[in-house]
């Protein structure tokens, strides 16, 4: 096993016991539940030094170079924005709980910003620029998000507006 891929395995038990009755795993929420298991699971891989990048299972996979890219997910076939390219309707039961480990790249990618920074023009147009906070304030932010603001049914909107508090309670 990775140890990015332990570290994810390891955060779905945190979520599961986040204090507010975790994150059902279907459609947003079950989104937002992946992507927490990929941002502390990379959160592990660059404690730990040993090799740390943006990607998660590059130690495990065959035949590709990843599972999942936090800095790129439209590199994986997933969204970095919200209804934007590779979005999967979260209503749709039929594919991956409503498309829990794809539009999890939504999150992913603001983790990466907010750590790291970044400009350009995401999928629906809009332009960006983002100054990073580095990892260890945004890792912050993240846990604090899950741990105080989340309830079982968030959607990418309430973990938006649950980040903004955290950043200003710490």
């Amino acid at each position: 096993v990775g140890l990015d891929v332990e570290g994810h395995e390891f955060t779905h038990l945190v979520v599961n016991n986040n204090g507010n009755g975790g994150l059902t795993y279907q459609g947003e929420s079950g989104a937002l539940n992946e992507s927490f298991a990929d941002i502390f699971g990379t959160c592990v891989e660059f404690y730990s030094g040993i090799n740390p990048d943006w990607n998660i299972g590059e130690d495990v996979m065959i035949g590709q170079p990843y599972m999942r890219s936090l800095s790129n997910p439209n590199g994986g076939e997933q969204p970095d924005t919200y209804n934007g390219t590779y979005w999967v309707n979260p209503a749709d039961t039929t594919n991956d709980h409503g498309g829990v480990h794809t539009n999890s790249g939504v999150q992913n990618y603001w983790f990466y910003l907010l750590s790291q920074g970044g400009s350009g023009t995401n999928d629906l147009g809009n332009p960006y620029s983002v100054t990073g906070i580095g990892l260890s304030a945004a890792r912050d932010i993240a846990y604090r998000n899950l741990i105080t603001y989340l309830t079982p049914n968030a959607t990418f909107i309430d973990a938006y507006n649950g980040s903004l508090q955290a950043a200003e309670d710490l």
